[in-house]
């Protein structure tokens, strides 16, 4: 009776840990389907993640959740290879470092106008 007991409470296990391990969401695809090249207006982002690339979505994802301007946050994809881009995977990579966190506000990255950009000396050579 005891052998009985212990094979029904380890089935039970099993069938547990089944069920929880097809629960993990992984996902199969790109959470952007379009990006656009457009950069959003600073003053109206809200947030915004960095998804890296990985095995089922090759590309870096930049995903802006806009501020409230009806009664649903907007989400918005932009490509990682304008200069918006680019100062918010800098500004991602300085604050999450740990990679724990899902989103980051705008706030925590500071004003973009205030950076500097580098300008190719090529285009700002003096002419004679």
């Amino acid at each position: 009776m005891a052998f009985l007991t212990h094979a029904v409470s380890f089935i039970l296990v099993v069938v547990l840990c089944i069920q929880h391990s097809n629960a993990q969401s992984i996902p199969d695809r790109c959470r952007c389907p379009t990006t656009s090249v457009k950069a959003s207006r600073w003053k109206y982002i809200e947030e915004f993640s960095v998804t890296a690339p990985r095995s089922r979505c090759k590309v870096t994802e930049i995903i802006l959740t806009l501020k409230m301007t009806t009664k649903t946050n907007e989400q918005r994809c932009i490509s990682p290879n304008i200069y918006q881009g680019e100062f918010l995977q800098e500004c991602w990579n300085r604050i999450n470092k740990d990679g724990k966190r899902a989103t980051v506000k705008m706030v925590e990255c500071g004003n973009p106008r205030n950076t500097t950009k580098e300008v190719d000396k090529a285009t700002t050579a003096q002419q004679p």
